[in-house]
């Protein structure tokens, strides 16, 4: 009986021992700290890992218990399953749209054995993509879409063996894509749009049928696309430089004689059999065109001598003519003038269709406000416009400031020295009448907060809108420090300050463009179109720009059709409604400091927000540059008083029925703190884009937002006066 009890009690010990493994992860205390560390770098923490702690990553909690996907570190990572050989280690790494501006470490996140997702969309991260992400040997999933990453991308990602989606879209990535990517066996989704990419595209198999997604447009990709690329359409290659080629999409490729020479088939004489032909057909192909040049030439000196012996000179269109042409063969250069050696001066491009056709006579450029006219355009803007031909801003030196879903824009240097910004729309669903139609209502329509356009070009395929440039850059760039300047982050005064005058823009272009009795007595579909209402189309914060005066100006309305605006009835409504929900996403933006993605609808940041909110962590979604410029107490103070204020403020007080009363000046507001007006401005962002409306409710019109941002600023005014009395 002495021998059995020890040896029962270390029966149970070791039982025990087994059991704790059951239930307890397997990455070690290396790997946790390492991770923390990976996020807090990737956050750009200076506090020492605040984001970590907020997200509940803590290094002496083990993430994963085996038999078990949820992770004890929250929601932005999942384990994998009691059935794989990987149970207890960490699966998924989800960091989107968090708001993350730091750098990337693939050392400390490739620490992690097993990790198989990584996803990073939609924040600010900065730097590149480092080349030991490759270490990362499981990886599947690697998703860095819509941050600020630059440089190449590494040739070591051929390496990730097992990887199946890369989504690099939305940065500033240059140089060639690795031409080891189109090697990759498991690869089905390579989106890489909206780079600034240069080279051929590598040769992927696109003809495998396991490929489910592939684009690359919005580049400066030239030659060959691949083969099978029809599969994915020609939106998923172009825009891009000039020199794209291959079918469906473009001409065909030139031939290279290293190419033809390796077509053979080895046969020594056989290649000399096809030789000789070939030799002859390009004989005769130099003969012909020796032939027609000879007859060109003697016909151009035919024409001067008769024009010498009659007195006459050169008529003005030929010079006009000859100018567009000669400009359509102008490519994109980089140059080293008196422009900074950063930047690449470009030649407004044309588009294929109106290159084809340039020496035909050109359509005018229709000129929309002379000098005087415009309520914030300068005199001189507006004088050179008023002198100004297609030609000119063909020829003009042209700096490519961005691209975006519905075209590409241009900071245009034309003779005199005055600075434009041209638009050349990509937007294939409205032909040319409609879209100089457009215009034409659009430029008749003045508000101190609007950029009025100054001209506009509409021929085949090409479509250009020509405004004042305005060189204090846009909000995008001052929300989130990409401008140059001494001012600091936006306080709050400033931040309502820019929503109240965007609104009020907007609720006037409404009002004035809304055709109400217009397309009804139209003769034909194009002109009810055209006549009918005219949202923006595109409101974010890349398109509210500033004034030489600081004062905020909306650019590009109407430029763009959005879906539904082309219909009748109660549906012609509906591009209305999607400029009130751009606005809330705006708002957002302003409130919470967070990019948006670069093409999405602000439906992420949105979904974010509303998750936020209903945790009772309402002071987190605010830009903790506004809560440190938030007067009245300390940070920790604000962020309690917003919490208890999103408590005490009830949606149903946004309702239609109750935004009456709040223009009259009432609604129980009262003489409320900074606090208060942030909270009410919030709830005005979350109106517009319907989250948590009530049901049957009417989303609210831009003049009722309008409306509700005015109290908030008459308010917010109102104190600030009182308070330096």
């Amino acid at each position: 009986m002495a021998k059995v009890l020890p040896a029962l009690a270390a029966a149970l010990v070791l039982l025990a021992m087994c059991s704790s493994c059951r239930v307890r992860g397997d990455e070690s205390a290396t790997v946790t700290a390492a991770l923390v560390s990976f996020l807090t770098t990737l956050a750009g923490d200076g506090d020492g890992g605040q984001t970590a702690t907020r997200l509940g990553w803590n290094a002496a909690v083990d993430p994963c218990r085996r038999g078990n996907t949820t992770s004890l570190w929250g929601g932005t990572v999942t384990c994998f399953n009691s059935k794989s050989q990987y149970a207890g280690l960490i699966k998924t790494i989800d960091l989107r749209l968090l708001g993350l501006n730091g750098t990337v470490d693939a050392a400390q996140l490739c620490a992690a054995p097993a990790v198989r997702v990584v996803k990073v969309s939609g924040n600010a991260l900065r730097g590149g993509l480092p080349a030991g992400v490759s270490a990362c040997a499981g990886l599947t999933h690697l998703e860095v879409a819509g941050n600020r990453l630059s440089g190449s991308l590494p040739p070591s990602l051929a390496g990730l063996g097992q990887l199946q989606v890369l989504d690099v879209s939305g940065n500033s990535f240059s140089g060639e894509i690795p031409p080891g990517l189109s090697k990759l066996p498991n690869l089905v989704r390579f989106i890489a749009n909206d780079n600034r990419f240069n080279g051929t595209i590598p040769g992927f198999n696109l003809g495998d049928e396991r490929f489910q997604n592939f684009t690359v447009a919005d580049n400066n990709l030239t030659g060959p696309i691949p083969k099978n690329a029809g599969r994915f359409g020609k939106g998923s290659f172009w825009p891009n430089a000039a020199g794209m080629c291959g079918e469906p999409f473009f001409g065909p490729c030139p031939a290279s004689p290293s190419s033809e020479a390796d077509g053979g088939n080895g046969d020594g004489n056989g290649h000399k059999k096809k030789t000789v032909p070939k030799i002859v057909m390009y004989l005769g192909y130099v003969l012909l065109g020796a032939a027609i040049l000879g007859f060109v030439l003697y016909k151009v000196c035919s024409k001067k001598k008769r024009s010498k012996q009659m007195g006459r000179k050169p008529s003005k269109l030929g010079r006009g003519s000859r100018g567009v042409h000669d400009s359509s063969k102008l490519t994109t250069t980089t140059t080293t003038t008196s422009v900074s050696p950063s930047k690449s001066v470009y030649s407004l491009p044309t588009s294929g269709d109106h290159a084809a056709a340039a020496g035909a006579p050109s359509a005018p450029l229709v000129v929309l406000r002379r000098s005087g006219t415009a309520s914030i355009t300068s005199n001189a803007a507006a004088a050179a416009a008023k002198d100004l031909r297609f030609e000119d801003l063909l020829k003009s030196p042209a700096e490519l400031l961005g691209r975006g879903r519905f075209g590409s824009s241009y900071k245009v240097v034309v003779p005199g020295g005055a600075a434009l910004a041209v638009k050349r729309v990509k937007d294939g669903a409205v032909n040319e009448e409609e879209f100089r139609r457009r215009m034409e209502r659009v430029g008749r329509a003045k508000h101190p907060a609007v950029l009025p356009p100054l001209a506009f070009y509409c021929a085949m395929q090409e479509k250009l809108v020509v405004y004042e440039f305005q060189s204090n850059g846009s909000l995008a760039k001052l929300l989130h420090g990409s401008i140059e300047n001494s001012q600091g982050p936006l306080d709050w005064p400033a931040r309502l300050h820019i929503a109240s005058k965007v609104a009020d823009g907007m609720a006037f272009m409404h009002a004035a463009l809304r055709g109400d009795g217009v397309s009804s007595n139209s003769s034909s579909g194009e002109e009810a179109a055209a006549d009918g209402p005219i949202a923006h189309g595109s409101l974010k914060a890349s398109n509210v720009l500033f004034t030489a005066g600081m004062e905020p100006c909306i650019s590009e309305y109407g430029v763009t059709t959005p879906p539904g605006s082309d219909v009748g009835g109660a549906a012609a409504a509906f591009p209305f409604r999607a400029d009130v929900r751009a606005f809330g996403v705006l708002l957002l933006e302003l409130l919470t400091g967070k990019v948006t993605s670069a093409q999405g609808d602000g439906a992420e940041l949105a979904r974010w927000v509303t998750s936020v909110i209903r945790e009772e962590w309402t002071a987190e979604v605010f830009d903790r540059a506004l809560l440190a410029r938030v007067s009245g107490g300390t940070m920790a103070e604000t962020r309690f008083a917003l919490r208890h204020l999103w408590k005490a403020q009830v949606w149903s007080w946004w309702k239609p029925s109750n935004i009456t009363t709040l223009f009259n000046g009432g609604g129980g507001a009262g003489d409320g703190s900074t606090e208060q007006r942030m909270v009410r401005l919030l709830q005005v962002a979350m109106r517009c884009v319907d989250v948590d409306a009530s049901p049957g409710a009417a989303p609210p019109t831009m003049r009722e937002v309008a409306g509700m941002v005015g109290a908030i600023r008459d308010e917010d005014d109102s104190r600030s006066v009182s308070f330096e009395v």
